[in-house]
């Protein structure tokens, strides 16, 4: 508890702080100036409870965010920009860090770093690159592997404006973190509701989430009773 109430007056727990110097040993040489000006920046950090799951970055002027009087790398797409494997007694970490408008913007750790985001690493961590900031944007998004089920699914219902459902597909399907597991968010309608696709799975099942704290439960119904039929 008194490690948190660091917080207070501190930017970073050291968990972000090793993070940080570790992706800054992967970036392209003329990309680490600009990659310390972001850092130095970061005025608001937002971790998402109750494991930290996700940590947000920002840099905020009068309360919003205002990234224009900082260094951007060239790239403006919203892309994985490099991930850290990292041991805390054992356990195994992975964190990935996204930059999106040329900013770095969150990380993504599994599992849960909340109880070790003060803990000393207890093995050399490995960072890897895995997006190049320094490429031509493209103006999309880095499309999402998704399962062929839901491929077909989307495939059938167009999107409608008045479906309760919006239906996502590889270029607008997104990632979030629960627990251990990452992700896809496949559809989603007002409530909330949620149809996800864990990242790391092989039998391209469902999982359904009634709302924003989780866990995500196995989806064993039919789809087009949950969303094919919903006006």
């Amino acid at each position: 508890m008194l490690q948190r109430l660091s917080l207070l007056w501190k930017r970073f727990t050291p968990l972000e702080e090793q993070l940080f110097a570790q992706i800054r040993t992967v970036l392209p040489h003329s990309m680490q100036p600009i990659f310390d000006a972001q850092v130095a920046a970061i005025n608001h950090v937002q971790r998402l409870p109750p494991a930290w799951n996700e940590i947000d970055y920002y840099c905020r002027r009068g309360g919003r965010n205002y990234w224009n009087t900082v260094r951007t790398f060239p790239c403006t797409d919203d892309f994985h920009l490099a991930e850290v494997v990292f041991h805390v007694e054992g356990k195994r970490y992975r964190a990935t860090l996204t930059s999106i408008g040329g900013h770095i913007f969150d990380f993504a750790i599994l599992p849960g770093p909340k109880k070790v985001a003060f803990s000393t690493w207890t093995e050399p961590a490995h960072a890897t690159l895995l997006g190049d900031p320094r490429r031509a944007p493209t103006g999309q998004r880095e499309p999402e592997a998704l399962p062929p089920v839901w491929k077909d699914f989307v495939s059938r219902h167009p999107d409608e404006p008045t479906r309760a459902w919006a239906l996502y597909d590889e270029t607008t399907a997104y990632r979030t973190t629960f627990d251990d597991a990452e992700y896809l968010i496949l559809a989603e309608r007002h409530g909330p509701q949620f149809l996800l696709s864990r990242v790391d799975s092989q039998d391209g099942g469902f999982f359904y989430l009634s709302d924003h704290h989780g866990p995500p439960e196995r989806f064993l119904g039919d789809l087009d009773e949950l969303i094919g039929s919903s006006g």
